[in-house]
């Protein structure tokens, strides 16, 4: 057994190293190819030029080389830069070729039409336009928005010439009211639609300012007597009762009493009576809007006669 493993020792030595030595020639000289995509990125575009196209942002590449090295390849692949500071207002095609696609050594490539990458250009504007707060959702039942402001009110925003002529005012994101009960101020971006427009550095957020406040309900109290402040003998007041109705906040108009509301009519301390004196009206809580109907009444002084 030993005899016949060491039998021929040489040729067998000879062939392991003719194996192997083919094996690496095969594999180290194998070739193939492969077609992938390329990213185009572009660079050093004037601040006066905005593109206003949609841009193929690849490019496809046949690449051809050793097996070993494409089987890699995908993992290192870089992106074509295009230089875009000789950019010009219209319509511009930039080529890419071989020399641009960044290799392996050992490593071809031919690009694939379409070869050329096409922009157009259009100059850059500035214009200011107001702001418009936007909003959704609802405030808490019974609770109404009475005021919204944004700080600043008016923006600049720049953009594509044939975008920005068109805009008179622009919108901020959504702000959410729902189930608000009292006012807010809230920080929140411009919005707009327009995908070559956007607001000037340092105006991209502003402030808003919202009013909540209770939704005001009317409330009617019939017959309310009137009282005379200031007497100075007997008077007669024509009507003798008003009407009053109360406007304010739902919460504090229910609290209210009918007894609570005063009604008055101040006389003169001296001098004629004129014929007819405001009625004044007092509430207890802050914030309720009242009035009389009628709003004036008739004052006639008594004489000794009338009295008795």
């Amino acid at each position: 057994m030993k005899d016949l493993l060491f039998r021929n020792i040489s040729l067998k030595i000879l062939s392991f190293f003719f194996a192997i030595s083919l094996w690496l020639f095969v594999n180290l000289k194998a070739t193939a190819e492969s077609t992938l995509q390329i990213p185009v990125q572009w660079d050093n575009l004037p601040s006066f030029l905005a593109i206003t196209n949609k841009v193929n942002d690849s490019v496809r590449v046949r690449v051809a080389g050793p097996r070993r090295i494409l089987s890699h390849l995908d993992q290192e692949r870089r992106p074509v830069t295009l230089d875009l500071s000789d950019a010009k207002v219209g319509l511009s095609n930039y080529q890419i070729n071989e020399k641009m696609i960044h290799l392996p050594p050992g490593l071809t490539a031919t690009v694939l039409p379409p070869d050329t990458i096409q922009f157009k250009f259009e100059l850059t504007v500035t214009k200011g336009v107001e702001v418009r707060p936007r909003f959704r959702g609802k405030p808490a039942e019974g609770h109404v928005v009475v005021g919204a402001e944004a700080v600043p009110n008016r923006i600049e925003i720049v953009g594509a010439q044939s975008e920005v002529q068109g805009i008179s005012l622009v919108q901020t994101e959504a702000i959410d009211l729902t189930d608000r009960k009292e006012s807010f101020n809230t920080r929140v971006k411009i919005a707009l639609e327009q995908p070559h427009a956007w607001p000037s550095t340092g105006q991209e957020e502003i402030e808003v300012r919202i009013s909540i406040v209770e939704e005001a309900v009317q409330k009617l109290l019939k017959q309310i007597s009137l009282k005379v402040e200031n007497g100075r003998g007997s008077v007669r007041l024509e009507p003798p009762r008003v009407d009053i109705v109360l406007e304010g906040p739902a919460a504090k108009i229910e609290a209210l009493q009918s007894d609570q509301v005063v009604a008055s009519v101040g006389l003169p301390e001296e001098g004629p009576l004129p014929e007819s004196l405001p009625v004044r009206i007092q509430l207890p809580l802050d914030g309720i809007r009242a009035r009389s109907n009628p709003e004036r009444v008739g004052v006639r002084e008594l004489s000794t006669e009338d009295s008795e």
